[in-house]
């Protein structure tokens, strides 16, 4: 081999030897993947120093194709780059790329010809349309309209202020519109800190902003406030509100606005200045609410305001004698026979009892009223009813319910033949005990409410006995309620108070 003077198959020969002699086969694939590339070597470049004679072609020839001895597995392939399939994305990316070529102008465009391409256009003024906003119409519309004079009273308006701060709402019946239209009252909401004089004034504002008719008549000092039923009539046997109180002092819902009108000097008018000094003192009664006794003169004795409340409520002095205190001072009676003028209040309360009890006494008292409340204890008195006389029954109160049973005379069983059936009832089932009336002679009527388990729904019995003896029932019954859990009396007192406020919009 050392005369052999052709490079390529010197070349051909020690690639054939190197991949017969090689047993793993790697270099067959090492091999085969150079020959494309060497080709295409070969022919970019000019060998030079190589004579190209017909045996050196036909080496040439012959190194290119493949070796017999080597066998190229048909799995055994380049593996394909990652790059292969950007390079077609690219590839189709720049069919969407149109590349043109920037050829400068040879033509020069003149002035005339850029002027005659962009000519400026004359802008006409538009005229301004006569249509407006319904803004800019309220405003003009409201500047027209003269101003309400009682502007300044519109601050003591509380609607705004509803469960921020302290209000109070009120129904107001205007005394000075027609006769159908007085009957209809209107709502106001007053902040707790005005006075009188200002609730008229923010009744005056509303009156004005509403366009009622007729017009107002001068200042606030021309009209004042006055006590009125729900219906809308004004109650004359009372004075009107003082000015320069606050409205929160009066425990009032209904109201009237009513025109100060100047009247002639008559033996009437004579009689009201004489009376001019008249009270209202307010009278609380715990088992029976408050009440409102007028006194023609401060110099009435408290007696008066005694026997007027007896009488008003119909009771009796018995061994349990009503006394009269101070709202400020629970606990001691006060002289009947001091004049009203020394109290120094005009609100009192009319309590049961005939003389000052010490401390130890009271809380002894209290801690045996509420041992002894929850002890069964029997009281005899009448059961109402609707189509038939009374009865006269044994009702039994306890912790753990109530017992109703007939007590039988003889003449009852003669004049009326149905008997009364005993029953009871859990105290779960107990809705509410409450007083429906007081009556001439010293009786008072109470009803127990009760849910009953055939109907479903809740039911009530009437009862009626001597003022102590309801009195006492009530306030058993009432002590229980305190402290017992019943879902039965949970939605009756839900379902009553619904009722309430229900009727209440009705009106």
């Amino acid at each position: 081999m050392a005369f052999l003077d052709d490079p390529d198959f010197l070349i051909s020969h020690i690639r054939n030897s190197c991949v017969t002699s090689d047993d793993t086969g790697m270099c067959e694939m090492v091999i085969v993947n150079e020959e494309a590339e060497n080709n295409k070597v070969k022919q970019r470049r000019k060998i030079v120093g190589f004579p190209h004679t017909p045996d050196t072609v036909s080496s040439v020839a012959s190194s290119v194709a493949q070796s017999f001895d080597i066998a190229v597995s048909p799995d055994i392939q380049k593996p394909r780059s990652k790059t292969g399939g950007k390079t077609k994305k690219g590839r189709d990316q720049d069919i969407k790329i149109k590349n043109i070529a920037w050829k400068d102008r040879q033509e020069s465009v003149s002035s005339d010809d850029i002027e005659d391409a962009f000519k400026k256009r004359p802008i006409k003024n538009k005229k301004l349309s006569g249509s407006s906003s319904q803004l800019s119409k309220q405003i003009k519309e409201s500047n027209r309209e003269p101003s309400n004079p009682y502007l300044d009273y519109a601050r003591f308006d509380g609607e705004a202020y509803q469960g921020t701060c302290p209000t109070k709402k009120l129904r107001i019946f205007l005394t000075m519109l027609s006769e159908d239209e007085a009957a209809i009252p209107i709502f106001v909401t007053v902040l707790g800190t005005a006075h009188v004089q200002d609730l008229i004034g923010l009744i005056m504002y509303k009156y004005t902003a509403d366009d009622l008719g007729p017009a107002l008549k001068g200042t606030t000092d021309q009209y004042c406030l006055r006590i009125a039923e729900d219906d809308g009539e004004v109650d004359m046997d009372f004075p009107a509100l003082d000015k320069d109180e606050l409205i929160t002092k009066f425990g009032f819902t209904c109201l009237a606005l009513v025109e100060n009108e100047p009247k002639p000097v008559t033996k009437q008018a004579v009689a009201q200045t004489a009376t001019s000094n008249s009270v209202i003192l307010k009278v609380n009664d715990p088992r029976h609410g408050f009440s409102h006794v007028k006194l023609d003169s401060r110099r009435a004795k408290m007696k008066v305001v005694y026997d007027k409340m007896l009488k008003k409520r119909g009771l009796r002095r018995t061994g349990h004698e009503y006394v009269l205190e101070k709202q400020s001072e629970p606990g001691v009676p006060i002289d009947l026979e001091a004049p009203l003028d020394s109290m120094g209040t005009t609100e009192f309360v009319l309590t049961r009892g005939g003389r000052k009890q010490s401390s130890n006494e009271k809380d002894s008292g209290e801690v045996k009223f509420d041992f002894t409340s929850f002890q069964y204890k029997s009281y005899r008195l009448q059961m109402l009813h609707k189509l038939r006389t009374v009865t006269e029954i044994q009702l039994g109160v306890s912790l753990e319910g109530i017992e109703i049973d007939p007590v039988s005379t003889p003449r009852t069983s003669k004049l009326w033949p149905v008997k009364q059936k005993p029953v009871s009832y859990d105290m779960e089932n107990i809705a509410d005990c409450e007083v429906t009336d007081w009556k001439n002679g010293g009786r008072t009527a109470f009803r127990i409410w009760y849910y009953s388990n055939n109907s479903h729904e809740f039911k009530h019995h009437d009862f009626e006995a001597d003022n102590i003896i309801a009195d006492e029932i009530v306030m058993k019954l009432k002590h229980i309620f305190k402290s017992t859990v019943s879902e039965k009396r949970r939605n009756f007192l839900s379902a009553k108070e619904k009722k309430g406020v229900r009727r209440k919009n009705n009106r």
